[in-house]
Protein backbone atom coordinates (compact mmCIF):
# COMPACT_ATOMS: atom_id res chain seq x y z
CA UNK A 1 0.00 0.00 0.00
CA UNK A 2 1.08 3.64 -0.84
CA UNK A 3 0.96 5.93 2.14
CA UNK A 4 2.17 9.51 1.32
CA UNK A 5 1.71 12.50 3.43
CA UNK A 6 1.99 16.27 2.49
CA UNK A 7 4.37 18.77 2.89
CA UNK A 8 3.28 22.68 1.61
CA UNK A 9 5.38 23.77 -0.60
CA UNK A 10 6.74 26.95 -0.57
CA UNK A 11 3.82 29.08 -1.63
CA UNK A 12 1.63 27.43 1.22
CA UNK A 13 -1.31 26.69 -1.15
CA UNK A 14 -1.11 22.91 -2.50
CA UNK A 15 1.24 20.75 -0.40
CA UNK A 16 3.73 17.97 -1.72
CA UNK A 17 2.93 14.24 -1.63
CA UNK A 18 5.56 12.04 -0.90
CA UNK A 19 4.93 8.13 -0.60
CA UNK A 20 5.64 5.92 2.70
CA UNK A 21 4.18 8.47 4.67
CA UNK A 22 0.15 8.97 6.29
CA UNK A 23 -1.94 11.82 5.24
CA UNK A 24 -3.34 13.94 8.10
CA UNK A 25 -7.27 14.98 8.10
CA UNK A 26 -6.27 18.50 7.89
CA UNK A 27 -4.48 17.41 4.53
CA UNK A 28 -7.37 15.78 2.90
CA UNK A 29 -8.99 18.72 3.33
CA UNK A 30 -6.93 20.88 1.62
CA UNK A 31 -6.84 18.47 -1.56
CA UNK A 32 -10.23 16.77 -1.48
CA UNK A 33 -12.15 19.12 -3.66
CA UNK A 34 -9.84 18.80 -6.25
CA UNK A 35 -9.61 15.17 -5.81
CA UNK A 36 -13.48 15.01 -6.42
CA UNK A 37 -13.28 17.25 -9.45
CA UNK A 38 -10.66 14.84 -10.71
CA UNK A 39 -7.46 17.06 -10.81
CA UNK A 40 -5.59 15.69 -9.01
CA UNK A 41 -2.96 13.97 -11.60
CA UNK A 42 -0.66 12.39 -9.74
CA UNK A 43 -0.58 8.25 -8.84
CA UNK A 44 0.43 8.95 -4.93
CA UNK A 45 -1.56 11.51 -4.06
CA UNK A 46 -4.59 9.74 -5.90
CA UNK A 47 -3.71 6.59 -3.84
CA UNK A 48 -3.33 7.97 -0.62
CA UNK A 49 -6.37 10.25 -0.56
CA UNK A 50 -8.49 7.12 -1.03
CA UNK A 51 -6.71 4.88 1.41
CA UNK A 52 -7.37 8.21 3.89
CA UNK A 53 -11.42 8.56 3.20
CA UNK A 54 -11.19 4.33 3.31
CA UNK A 55 -9.64 4.81 6.73
CA UNK A 56 -11.10 7.70 8.33
CA UNK A 57 -14.87 8.11 8.87
CA UNK A 58 -14.94 11.71 9.49
CA UNK A 59 -13.12 12.34 5.74
CA UNK A 60 -15.22 9.68 4.09
CA UNK A 61 -18.39 11.18 5.18
CA UNK A 62 -17.08 15.09 4.33
CA UNK A 63 -16.14 13.46 0.81
CA UNK A 64 -19.85 11.99 0.58
CA UNK A 65 -21.38 15.34 1.76
CA UNK A 66 -19.45 16.99 -1.03
CA UNK A 67 -20.36 14.06 -3.63
CA UNK A 68 -24.06 14.63 -2.61
CA UNK A 69 -23.84 18.37 -3.17
CA UNK A 70 -21.95 18.26 -6.65
CA UNK A 71 -25.04 15.54 -8.00
CA UNK A 72 -27.79 17.72 -6.57
CA UNK A 73 -26.16 20.53 -7.84
CA UNK A 74 -25.01 18.86 -11.78
CA UNK A 75 -29.40 18.00 -11.44
CA UNK A 76 -30.61 21.54 -10.68
CA UNK A 77 -32.45 23.10 -13.74
CA UNK A 78 -32.46 26.38 -12.56
CA UNK A 79 -29.38 29.08 -11.14
CA UNK A 80 -28.18 28.31 -7.48
CA UNK A 81 -28.06 31.72 -5.81
CA UNK A 82 -24.81 33.20 -4.94
CA UNK A 83 -25.38 33.42 -1.36
CA UNK A 84 -25.65 29.46 -1.09
CA UNK A 85 -22.36 29.07 -3.80
CA UNK A 86 -20.72 31.62 -0.79
CA UNK A 87 -22.02 29.08 2.10
CA UNK A 88 -20.62 26.13 0.52
CA UNK A 89 -17.79 27.95 -0.20
CA UNK A 90 -17.53 28.92 3.40
CA UNK A 91 -18.12 25.39 4.17
CA UNK A 92 -15.51 24.02 2.16
CA UNK A 93 -13.01 26.01 3.76
CA UNK A 94 -13.97 25.32 7.19
CA UNK A 95 -13.57 21.85 6.21
CA UNK A 96 -10.26 22.54 5.15
CA UNK A 97 -9.23 24.35 7.72
CA UNK A 98 -10.12 21.37 10.05
CA UNK A 99 -13.33 22.60 11.65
Amino acid sequence: MIRATLRRITSGRWPVVRPGEDLSCSEVGRLLQRFLDGELADDVEVEALSEHLDECRRCGLEADTYRKIKMSLAHRRVPVPPESVARLREFGDQLARGG
